[in-house]
């Protein structure tokens, strides 16, 4: 199967890679021409916090353009670039969309699969999001930071079958997925959640497991997780008996050495995705009438931060 991955990050690294060792040929779409060249000579690279120092990397087959219009066909496609990429990324690659050849999203935050549909078939769109961590360490490497599940869910129900076949592939490469039909919920709730975790740890710079060792960021990260709900029961969204302290932590344990993805982006002097996570929440907010006073001060000070990453000698 010919599987197309835009965005050759640390997510679409890793599912690439995976993809790559259980037989699927893999294509990266990504717009930096070091990341195409790399991966062009050498394949894509993952390596471990266990084996790093002693084994380095391990390689799979892959190759990689530099724009979605130089594929004329695939089976399947996956999004895996920022959030805020999405309107052009689906462009390149809308031509390539269709019944036979879903798009998977697996992008974190909310607004953006409603902005892909007016480019697409939303028919042809299948929501999905995954536990699985990673951290991007040169062009076409990255390392994993942790393995989890993945969810798909067809917020169109239009073809269960396909959705089967899809976990199906996932699984036999390795990567835990499964077919659910509450997909808007969890996206929902993990929006929550990684709106407390992640936009914090940035503020901090400090590495998920860390939010834990004292009161004040556990309760601003509480703090952000009841607007949040606030904000869900205001827009009418389910969200189902989720205990979100306890995934808060549970999320914070788990993966209790990565560094989050905005973290990731505050240090390496790149914009985040906090439209897509607080930024939105806060939006909703005003369109409900819903404080969210909090959400708001987070989002404000990330937005500074990006301002400041312009700066030389930040850091």
């Amino acid at each position: 199967m010919k599987i197309v991955i835009v965005g050759a990050g640390a997510l679409g690294g890793l599912f690439g890679a995976s993809l790559s060792q259980g037989g699927q040929e893999i294509v990266f779409v990504e717009p930096n021409q070091a990341v195409v060249r790399a991966i062009n000579e050498k394949g894509i690279g993952v390596a471990s916090h266990e084996l790093l120092g002693a084994q380095g990397l391990q390689y799979f087959p892959a190759r990689a353009v530099s724009s979605g219009q130089e594929i004329q066909q695939c089976d399947l496609l996956f999004m895996a670039v920022k959030t805020y990429n999405t309107q052009e990324a689906t462009r390149q690659i809308a031509h390539l969309v269709g019944p036979d050849s879903p798009l998977i999203t697996l992008q974190n935050g909310l607004g953006y699969i409603e902005l892909m549909g007016k480019i697409c078939d939303p028919a042809n769109i299948i929501s999905g999001f995954t536990s699985m961590g990673g951290t991007a360490l040169g062009p076409g490497e990255v390392m994993n930071d942790g393995t989890g599940p993945t969810y798909l869910g067809d917020q169109q129900n239009s073809n269960g079958d396909r959705l089967a076949q899809i976990c199906a592939i996932l699984n036999k490469s390795g990567l835990p997925a499964k077919e659910v039909t509450d997909i808007v919920s969890r996206r929902w709730n993990r929006v929550l959640v990684h709106a407390a975790i992640n936009p914090v740890s940035a503020l901090l710079h400090c590495r998920n497991s860390q939010l834990l060792d004292s009161l004040h960021p556990l309760s601003l990260m509480k703090r952000l997780i009841d607007e949040g709900r606030d904000i869900a029961e205001a827009r009418g969204i389910d969200l189902g008996e989720v205990d979100h302290y306890e995934m808060l932590f549970a999320t914070c344990r788990d993966k209790a050495n990565h560094l989050s993805p905005m973290l990731q982006d505050i240090l390496n002097g790149r914009k985040t995705e906090i439209d897509a996570l607080n930024g939105i929440l806060c939006r909703y907010a005003r369109q409900t009438g819903v404080p969210a006073l909090s959400h708001l001060t987070i989002y404000e000070l990330i937005k500074s931060l990006e301002k400041e990453a312009d700066i030389p000698n930040i850091q």
